[in-house]
């Protein structure tokens, strides 16, 4: 009996320490839990993350409050990826309500048995309007892929370059994806297509510019020039515009697709999480 009455004021005297040393270790750890449960609940997920990511490289032996800051931080990701999927639905409605209003006034066609996307193009640079004119035609796909086309009718010129110039600033192309030329009648024509971004700048060049415009081209037989048309400015800004709107609404889609993924895995990993520590209170 004697044994036991003293040893148990040491075993106190060990508990109040332990408990002491555990409270210096988790008490600073939980002072930052508690601020990042503040920037949570005012809607500051990045800093919140950033201060559960302090507290576990600050007080790495804080194994409570390391657990409950690691429960928060799930719960931040959570709310960061619902927030990104009602942020990119929002911005869908808006772009598509954008590009209603630009496909407005412009032609729309689509061969299904060998394009997988239709093309818009102003109604003005229909080929069945311009079958003797020389002229650079815009058009874009669904997918906002945008081209540029060169039609030159004349003598032969095989021409392979185009420059467009306004005043004594200038754009030139000389990279066609692909190139046409047949003769009809003794008249020669030419058609040289470029893809928007691999076009010299031309598009964004006349999108930008004012004008006039003349236009310039240069091939091996030769050499021909006219004055670009002002239908033909406008058709080309048009067009360059409803294909960044249209790029836009693609590359929306698939960060709110890639969101919607990543907030299912979430909220499986959640429940999986939740019901793991269900089962542990209950077998306690």
């Amino acid at each position: 009996m004697k044994r036991t009455f003293f040893q148990l004021p040491l075993l106190l005297l060990l508990a109040a320490v332990f408990l002491s040393c555990e409270d210096s270790v988790e008490k600073p750890a939980k002072e930052l839990l508690e601020e990042a449960r503040n920037e949570y609940a005012a809607g500051n997920y990045n800093m919140a993350r950033v201060i559960i990511d302090s507290l576990s490289l600050t007080h790495p032996k804080a194994y409570k409050t390391r657990r409950d800051a690691e429960l928060l931080r799930r719960e931040v990701l959570l709310e960061e990826k619902r927030r990104d999927v009602v942020f990119y639905d929002e911005t869908l409605v808006s772009l598509m309500a954008q590009r209603d209003s630009l496909v407005q006034g412009l032609a729309y066609s689509k061969e299904s048995r060998y394009q997988d996307a239709g093309v818009y193009s102003a109604s003005s640079q229909a080929m069945s309007l311009n079958p003797f004119n020389n002229f650079l035609r815009a058009t874009v796909k669904e997918n906002g892929d945008a081209y540029i086309t060169s039609f030159y009718r004349g003598k032969r010129i095989a021409h392979k370059n185009v420059t467009v110039s306004s005043g004594d600033s200038f754009v030139s192309c000389s990279a066609p994806f692909l190139t046409r030329s047949y003769k009809e009648r003794g008249v020669y024509n030419e058609r040289l297509d470029f893809k928007y971004g691999s076009d010299g700048g031309i598009m964004d060049f006349v999108a930008a510019s004012g004008g006039p415009f003349k236009v310039k081209l240069d091939g091996g037989s030769g050499s021909a020039e006219y004055t670009l048309r002002h239908d033909d400015v406008l058709a080309i800004s048009h067009v360059l515009e409803l294909a960044k709107v249209l790029k836009a609404i693609e590359e929306t889609k698939g960060m709110s697709e890639e969101a919607k993924r990543a907030l299912d895995f979430l909220q499986a990993s959640q429940e999986r999480s939740k019901a793991a520590r269900e089962k542990e209170a209950a077998e306690k």
